[in-house]
């Protein structure tokens, strides 16, 4: 019983392999040295330049993205890198405490503490200013 299913499990591959090789006879022309081409040499030549014209093309374009493809590398390398340094720099304004966004206000902070109406001294950690300047926060107030 067994030889039966081995039999017949060999049937269904060849079977199935004669159908890939017909498939693939049906999808490719194929040509022996023995054909004649009814092709004349000015219509092969022509086929022939229209073809390597194809060639030089892909061959530019190849080119063209092969250098797009390196300054995109480029371009992901300063990526990650500028990204390495906002979680870097996210990481130490931790280590102050908490943080607080700046509202636009900074040109109202000040050393001096008589433009305040009340002041509050506070141990605030660090800000960044825009320009990447950085300041200690020592206390926050209401102006005059």
């Amino acid at each position: 019983m067994s030889d039966d299913l081995d039999s017949s499990s060999s049937d269904d591959k060849d079977h199935v392999t004669n159908i890939c090789f017909m498939a693939i006879e049906i999808d490719n022309e194929v040509f022996s040295l023995n054909d004649q081409s009814k092709l004349s040499y000015d219509e092969l030549h022509d086929a022939f330049e229209s073809l390597y014209d194809k060639f030089k093309k892909l061959g530019h374009k190849y080119s063209s993205l092969k250098k797009s493809h390196a300054c995109l590398l480029v371009e992901k390398y300063a990526l990650e890198k500028q990204a390495r340094i906002v979680i870097d720099s996210d990481k130490e304004s931790r280590e102050y405490g908490e943080l607080f966004l700046d509202s636009a206000c900074s040109r109202y902070m000040t050393e001096d503490d008589s433009l305040f109406s009340s002041i509050s001294k506070i141990n605030g950690g660090k800000i960044t200013f825009g320009d990447n300047l950085k300041g200690k926060v020592i206390g926050v107030g209401n102006i005059r």
